[in-house]
């Protein structure tokens, strides 16, 4: 076994160019587009140019230019002809008089260009919202001062309040936080395990290659029993897997830290939550690998059957990102429940049983995955066919 290890390994070394996009260029190309997606939202801050057609308007104006810039857009005039507006918001002639009046209604024109900073639109909106309140607390107040009664304008213009309470699937009592947590992991699940899909290529090219080398016949041909074979390729397979993606683990860590800058919201990453995305993701390459050979001993090593297998592969592994991103797993039922025969789910739902306050469904899944890992590695070995694999 051990020589086995040393001699995939001197392979390995031997080919530069492989350690080079394996190791090396993640690193270099994930922290690129983290750097380009930073860009786009610090250097591209939503714009609005506001255009007041009366001096009168100004106080609202005002008010909706400090709005906006408080709340991280920029305002220009139409003076300012070297900046593109994403929306161009309009206060016309008689707009404070309407607006003043009890029973006037003012008017804006509000021109959204297309393709622009949708954070734009949605900042304005709530600029002119934020004036639409003031207002109509403003004339609450002017009617119960005529109507000489002693109430407060705010529970007239909000009658209703809501009290929130998070509980989790169990029915446990818990907080915003947690329920932001959920959607964070959601997200991870999304990227994770695509992410894994690199070992594919290793644990494929690592048995076909040596078929293209023609060193398989004397390879096999060695007192070597088909598990050492099996494992040490497979032990090279998730190691180079594991390093091609740790730019990807790296990143979806600096993603989650981040989280709360991005969205606007206060995530507390524990460390068994850190921990846990560690393990799913080195039992995610784990089960890649071991389908990715299952599959190849079962269709052979030709080039068109390795795209079926990188095939199927991607594609559990997109049911799994997308089932968790859209489906709430701890509510589903027969016959949706099915869906945890798919590859992958159940690691889905592991990362999810977490957040939902469920560890122990959490372990349970995450060692089912393990055992079934584990089997498939042991079918392989008892199905591996030396002279069916040399013909293919």
């Amino acid at each position: 076994m051990l020589t086995l290890l040393r001699k995939e390994w001197l392979d390995v070394k031997r080919d530069r160019k492989l350690l080079v996009g394996t190791l090396v260029l993640p690193f270099f190309i994930l922290p690129l587009i983290g750097f380009v997606l930073y860009a786009s939202v610090v250097s591209q801050p939503p714009i609005v140019e506001l255009i007041n057609n009366s001096p009168a308007n100004s106080v609202y104006v005002n008010e909706v230019a400090f709005y906006i810039t408080s709340h991280g857009g920029i305002v220009v005039n139409q003076n300012d002809s070297n900046v593109t507006p994403d929306v161009i918001l309009t206060f016309p002639k008689g707009f404070y008089s309407n607006l003043t009046s009890l029973g006037g209604k003012g008017l804006v024109y509000m021109t959204v260009q297309i393709s622009s900073n949708t954070k734009a639109q949605d900042l304005v909106e709530n600029a002119l919202y934020n004036v639409l309140y003031n207002v109509s607390l403003s004339r609450i107040s002017e009617l119960i001062n005529d109507s000489h009664t002693n109430v407060s304008p705010v529970n007239i213009r909000e009658p209703l309040e809501v009290v929130y309470t998070y509980i989790t699937p169990s029915h446990h009592i818990t907080t915003q936080a947690r329920d932001q947590l959920v959607e964070l992991a959601r997200i991870i699940a999304l990227v994770l395990f695509p992410s894994a899909t690199p070992v594919i290529f290793f644990i494929t090219d690592g048995i076909t290659g040596e078929k293209e080398r023609r060193t398989l016949e004397s390879l096999l041909a060695s007192p070597i029993s088909p598990m050492e074979f099996i494992v040490s390729k497979l032990f090279i397979s998730m190691f180079l897997g594991l390093m091609s993606s740790l730019g990807d683990l790296i990143g979806i860590f600096v993603f989650s830290l981040f989280a709360s800058f991005i969205f606007g919201v206060s995530l507390a990453l524990s460390s068994s939550f850190a921990i846990l995305i560690v393990v799913i993701y080195i039992e995610t390459v784990l089960l890649t690998a071991a389908i990715s050979l299952i599959l190849l001993l079962i269709f052979g090593g030709s080039t068109r059957n390795i795209q079926i297998i990188n095939f199927l592969v991607l594609s559990f592994g997109m049911v799994a990102s997308f089932s968790a991103l859209f489906i709430n797993l701890a509510q589903v039922t027969f016959p949706l429940s099915l869906i945890y025969i798919i590859p992958y789910e159940q690691l889905s739902a592991s990362l999810l049983f977490y957040v939902f306050g469920l560890p122990g469904e959490s372990i349970f899944y995450l060692s089912v995955t393990l055992i079934a890992s584990i089997l498939l590695l042991f079918l392989s070995s008892r199905i591996f066919n030396p002279e069916r694999l040399l013909l293919k």
